[in-house]
């Protein structure tokens, strides 16, 4: 117990310093592109979950030299659309995303369910400042992270493999409008967008969780991934009418996401990093899956309900898995694992 302290506070104070050295540079980031890039596994990729009590809808565009990922789907009076096919030449994606005049669009023509056209356009407007991952999320949850590990020049070399990602968050409001089967309506939900870049190689992954809800008066986010060089980190961070915090502990039990299917519910706490502990339940309303890399990693994209200390709204669980069972957590103990 006592080595494990140890190492996790030689991690937090190098993580510490190392964030101090290398702020988050915003406008590089908003900014980046892939041109000048050839390996087909960096990824560039704009992500945007926005809910409401009836409606849901979330999109993602994930940029490659050789092909764009592409989801989107709408989840309105309890029944899902979306679009069917996952993979487009590079630069033929039927979705469109692009900052215009400092807003982000997203703009969609087509069918979703094979029979049922639709005409979506949104603009995601913020004044909250974005969460990265690496620089604003405590040293302390990296930290313990690595901490669980054994430690080794193989382990350090092998970190290699999930460093140079960069992944940041903003809360907003999606706003637009939306024909959908010959049905018009305006919307202004509540999301979140999320960009991503640099490597990702999706068979790296051994399995991951992420549950995001997002209302008007709270908005949630607890993030877990599994790697061969690092079995469990997770992260999060909580907004409510007091501001801003970040997760300092959560207690979901791993047994509940370790089985290669979907949970249908989770019942958890958050603790934060002001003293409070949040009673968290999820339950799923509707899902999407995607394949990556011919099937190497099965992704589920669960639009959900939450409860979050007594007041409910809408997200989205989201969970993965590798198609080899046998690496889940590494294929741990996980009651060994400390948090």
């Amino acid at each position: 117990m006592m080595l494990f302290f140890l190492k996790k506070e030689l991690m937090r104070m190098a993580i510490a310093r190392r964030n101090a050295r290398h702020p988050f540079d915003y406008q590089f980031a908003e900014n980046y592109s892939l041109e000048g890039s050839e390996s087909p596994l960096v990824n560039n990729s704009y992500y945007f979950s926005a809910h409401g009590e009836s409606l849901s809808v979330f999109a993602r565009l994930g940029k490659r030299t050789s092909m764009d990922e592409t989801w989107f789907a709408v989840f309105m009076d309890g029944k899902m659309f979306s679009l069917k096919r996952e993979f487009f030449p590079a630069g033929e994606s039927p979705l469109k995303v692009e900052k215009k005049d400092g807003v982000w669009t997203i703009e969609y023509n087509g069918v979703l369910n094979e029979a049922n056209s639709v005409s979506f356009r949104g603009r995601f407007v913020s004044d909250r400042a974005p969460i990265d991952f690496t620089s604003d999320m405590p040293s302390e949850r990296m930290a313990t992270a690595m901490a669980n590990e054994k430690w080794s020049k193989d382990f350090f070399k092998e970190l290699q493999s999930i460093s140079g990602q960069c992944h940041y968050e903003q809360e907003g409001v999606l706003e637009g409008e939306m024909t959908l089967s010959g049905k018009s309506l305006n919307f202004s939900l509540p999301c979140v967008r999320d960009h991503s870049f640099g490597k990702r190689d999706w068979n790296y992954m051994n399995n991951h969780l992420w549950l995001m809800a997002v209302s008007p008066e709270l908005q949630m986010n607890y993030s877990l991934v599994s790697y061969p060089a690092m079995s469990v980190l997770e992260v999060g961070n909580f907004r409510d009418e007091s501001g801003q915090q970040f997760l300092r502990e959560a207690n979901l039990d791993f047994q509940q996401i370790n089985k290669g299917t979907i949970p249908q519910e989770l019942s958890f706490e958050l603790s934060l990093d002001d003293g409070r502990t949040i009673p968290v339940e999820a339950k799923v309303l509707g899902c999407v899956s995607y394949h990556f890399q011919d099937g190497e990693y099965i992704l589920h994209e669960n639009i959900a309900e939450y409860n979050i200390g007594g007041k409910s709204c809408r997200g989205i669980l989201e969970i993965g898995f590798n198609r080899d069972g046998s690496r889940f957590f590494n294929h741990r103990d996980l009651t060994t694992f400390k948090r």
